[in-house]
């Protein structure tokens, strides 16, 4: 195999399957990816058993067709050095040479012909929709997913499509987001999906793209398709949690407050939290917010800021890491805070299709 490609695309690509490749395995060959060059362009492929990625690329100048097995962390690594625009690969039995700025490389790789197969899923219920707006529903829920291996059934993220309505929902007991976009289709279908796969598709969308996005969701399978990338994952065979029921249906007090500013001010009172309890305390008065966070061993924090208030006011306390993750991510200006009290989960509007559900620390 000899083909000639730009460095930043192959670069992209890599990056891509290579967030398949396992850190640990049994199998070391799936420490590797695999390379296919044909009158095309090239396909990169890797695995993991559980999920797998596939990147296409035809801006290539392909001189000589075959294929050949890259391992995955030392090609990206390399691949990030370099400085050239182009760079040349050459395999020979099982040795790839990658030339590129007056540079050689020469990297081991093992027998193609022993690398998994790709795996043909059969056809299931499939949407589409703009993978901007996906990237921007995966960026909205999964940092509320819970992240212990032990709480399985929702060490993932909910993917429910339902009456012309597609929903993201994460929750790891303690906050739960959720994200949607309105569709066409009338498919329905309700699945848990990996993190691992959420992230690594992520990586593969571009902010604002309108390029459309299959999914294609089988029994035990789900398949993102767009423009030159496909991954395919085994879904979470596990019951996710009522979150309809979680939602707060009324509120006493309603905070309208500019997001940057809200944040600017939860991050000085955060700074002196207790060590042993992340908490700061919302006391919500005429038309301010009061956050207040006190630590015997580091002193106290009292931070007023102007807010719009409708209702009755009262106090709710926070950990103040779950508002400012979510407020990472929001994109809206000024941004809604609906609350009741402190036994009473409160709800934050961050978009017109994100809420952010979070329950108060108790008893404080």
């Amino acid at each position: 195999m000899k083909i000639l490609c730009d460095r930043t695309a192959l670069q992209e690509a890599v990056n891509v399957v290579s967030s398949v490749v396992p850190a640990k395995t049994t199998k070391p060959i799936l420490h590797n990816f695999l390379v296919r060059a044909d009158t095309d362009g090239i396909t990169l492929f890797a695995t993991d058993l559980e999920m797998a990625a596939r990147v296409t690329l035809d801006s290539v100048k392909v001189s000589k067709k075959g294929k050949v097995l890259l391992p995955a962390r030392e090609t990206l690594a390399l691949l990030r050095e370099l400085s050239d625009p182009t760079v040349t690969l050459e395999s020979t039995d099982n040795r790839c040479r990658i030339e590129s700025g007056g540079g050689s490389f020469v990297l081991l790789g093992e027998d193609p012909e022993q690398f998994p197969d790709e795996v043909q899923v059969k056809s299931g219920k499939r949407i589409e929709m703009p993978s901007g707006r996906m990237l921007r529903m995966i960026q909205e829920t999964v940092f509320a997913a819970a992240r212990e291996e032990t709480r399985y059934a929702i060490n993932g993220v909910l993917l429910d499509a339902a009456a012309g309505c597609v929903r993201m929902v994460a929750t790891d007991g303690r906050r739960l987001a959720i994200s949607y976009e309105n569709s066409d289709s009338k498919t329905e279908f309700k699945v848990v999906v990996p993190l691992r796969a959420l992230n690594t598709i992520a990586r593969a969308l571009t902010e604002g793209s309108k390029e459309p996005l299959q999914i294609e969701v089988g029994d035990k399978q789900i398949v993102f398709t767009t423009g030159k990338a496909q991954l395919v994952s085994q879904l979470l065979e596990t019951r996710f949690p009522d979150y309809e029921g979680v939602l707060p249906k009324s509120a006493d007090t309603t905070v309208e407050v500019p997001r940057a500013v809200l944040e600017g001010a939860l991050r000085r009172a955060s700074v002196l939290c207790s060590a042993e309890l992340r908490m700061v305390r919302f006391e919500v008065g005429d038309q301010t917010l009061r956050m207040t966070a006190e630590s015997s061993a580091r002193g106290r924090a009292d931070v007023v800021i102007d807010a719009v208030v409708k209702g009755a006011g009262g106090s709710i306390n926070f950990n103040p890491d779950y508002i400012l993750e979510a407020l990472r991510v929001c994109q809206l200006d000024q941004i809604r805070l609906d609350m009741s009290d402190d036994s009473m989960p409160a709800k934050f509007t961050l978009g017109e299709s994100f809420t952010y559900v979070v329950m108060p620390i108790s008893g404080a």
